[in-house]
């Protein structure tokens, strides 16, 4: 199978790979193929049981919150239901999408597109429908909800009695077998029932495609010379138009928003009818002071200081583009590639405060409502999961000269 590496644009041959093996770029060392083996019967039943174990997680008390004889217990969908009654519908939204909603989807279509349903349906719906489903994988982070709960439960346990029900226990096994399933997903074998990947001949395999005025398809990965891939039907590009620009756009607005987030109240705790707010950092330093190291630090570094260095390695990398590719490149490459992997885990610290507003609200006993700060967390993490998607890191391997290449088909 031809590929150009993602990151690097070397045109690679790439033999099949053998169960529990990987292929890598042999220049900058980006993972371009796993194992060519067949689990199909197998992601159909993760995500069977998966989609099971998220529908039971919905319809049963997730945890209870117990002070002063009072209790309090939630679902899973309270966690965005309360946070639209406080006004936060961007929240709120996002937490319906990004925790139920999405799985959800995904994984009821994963089911069909394993059981052949790519061969039967049209062409054209299935090309739709096999995009649709890739593109969602990013968006998805049942996993980093599941931490800001556990992260949550450490910073009220000292306050109340805090029990899991039915609906928790549910929820972690359906991130296991989501995870799993994931895990197990073939993607170049999907795009095989679409169509089989076309081998340009007079390749030469000791360059990169741009050399041979080659585009690689960013949705099937298929190589081709034409302006629209023949295979997925998507448009095709040297270099993906705009990039810099898009990133930096992206990028500017996260940093924008990365002040209001760090400056305003992020949430607001009522205790014996006393309401005091509380900062990102606020909230650092006050389980430091408990004793919650270990926590302290994870909810520093993921809320605080990756947000911060995202941005600031974003803008070198942006700034990189227009030097000669060196000895340090495959460096860069590296820390773009470690730097979109942990974007979406700056997200902890809002899934923290859902869970603490639809948990805790016992009037003016102990309350917690949401405040704007978060709105603009949120927003600020999007943005730069935006600006590292928008960058095309093989930018960096190019030439300054031909970087124009970016803006042409």
């Amino acid at each position: 199978m031809q590929i150009a590496c993602p990151c690097c644009d070397y045109i690679i041959e790439v033999p099949l790979v053998e169960a529990k093996n990987v292929a890598t770029c042999p220049h900058c060392g980006h993972k371009v193929s796993d194992s060519d083996t067949d689990h199909d019967s197998r992601v159909v039943a993760l995500s069977f049981s998966a989609l099971l174990m998220l529908l039971s997680s919905m319809f049963y008390p997730f945890i209870s919150f117990s002070s002063s004889g009072i209790t309090q217990t939630i679902t899973l969908p309270d966690a965005a239901r309360i946070l639209f009654n406080y006004d936060s519908n961007l929240l709120g939204l996002f937490i319906d999408l990004s925790i139920i909603a999405l799985p959800m989807s995904l994984l009821i279509i994963l089911i069909p597109l394993h059981l052949g349903a790519l061969r039967a349906l049209p062409q054209g719906i299935a090309r739709r429908l096999l995009k649709f489903t890739l593109a969602l994988e990013p968006w998805i982070m049942s996993e980093i909800f599941l931490i800001g709960v556990l992260v949550s439960m450490v910073k009220i346990m000292s306050l109340a009695d805090i029990s899991f029900g039915v609906s928790f226990w549910a929820y972690v096994g359906f991130v296991i077998l989501y995870i799993s399933a994931l895990t197990h997903l073939n993607r170049p074998r999907l795009w095989a029932q679409i169509g089989p990947v076309e081998k340009l001949e007079n390749i030469n395999l000791t360059h990169r495609a741009i050399d041979n005025d080659i585009k690689a398809c960013h949705a099937c990965h298929q190589l081709c010379t034409q302006s629209v891939c023949n295979r997925c039907h998507s448009k095709t590009y040297l270099r993906n138009p705009n990039s810099v620009q898009k990133a930096t756009a992206w990028l500017i607005t996260s940093i924008i928003c990365y002040i209001p987030a760090n400056v305003l109240p992020i949430m607001y705790t009522t205790s014996l009818g006393d309401e005091s707010p509380s900062t990102l950092i606020a909230g650092v330093i006050a389980l430091w002071q408990n004793g919650s190291y270990p926590i302290a630090m994870i909810i520093f570094i993921a809320s605080v200081v990756v947000p911060l260095a995202k941005a600031l390695v974003l803008s070198f990398l942006c700034f990189m583009v227009a030097k000669p590719a060196n000895d340090h490149t495959i460096g860069y490459t590296r820390i773009y590639q470690l730097t979109e992997f942990i974007g979406k885990w700056s997200m902890i610290d809002v899934f923290v405060v859902a869970i603490l507003v639809a948990l805790v609200q016992l009037g003016n006993l102990m309350s917690v409502t949401p405040g704007l700060g978060v709105a603009f967390f949120t927003v600020m993490v999007l943005c730069q999961m935006m600006a590292a998607h928008a960058f095309d890191p093989r930018l960096l391997w190019d030439s300054p000269k031909n970087n124009n290449a970016e803006n042409n088909a």
